[in-house]
C-alpha cells in the first residue's frame, strides 16, 4: 500500500475578487520533501502546508497510487 501526505495549498485567485484559492492534495509519495516538490512543480506560486500523513484508507478511497497526486473535492 502507498504512503502519502495531505498537503494544502493557497494561491492568489484570478478575476476581479482576487480571493485566495485553496486546494488540498493527496500525494502518494512516501518522502515528505519529495511530495512537497511534486506539488510545487505544479503550483510554483502557491504557499504549502503539510496537513497530515494520508492514511492508506483515504489513498485507496480516491484510488491514488504510489507516485500520483489527487486534488480533493471541496468539502472533503
Amino acid at each position: 500500500m502507498a504512503k502519502g501526505w495531505k498537503i494544502s495549498t493557497a494561491r492568489s485567485g484570478r478575476g476581479a475578487s482576487g480571493a485566495m484559492r485553496q486546494e488540498v492534495f493527496l500525494v502518494a509519495i512516501p518522502d515528505k520533501d519529495e511530495a512537497i516538490r511534486a506539488v510545487q512543480a505544479c503550483l510554483p506560486d502557491a504557499e504549502f502546508k503539510i496537513e497530515s500523513e494520508a492514511s492508506q484508507d483515504i489513498l485507496a478511497e480516491y484510488q491514488v497510487n504510489e507516485g500520483e497526486m489527487f486534488v480533493l473535492p471541496e468539502g472533503s
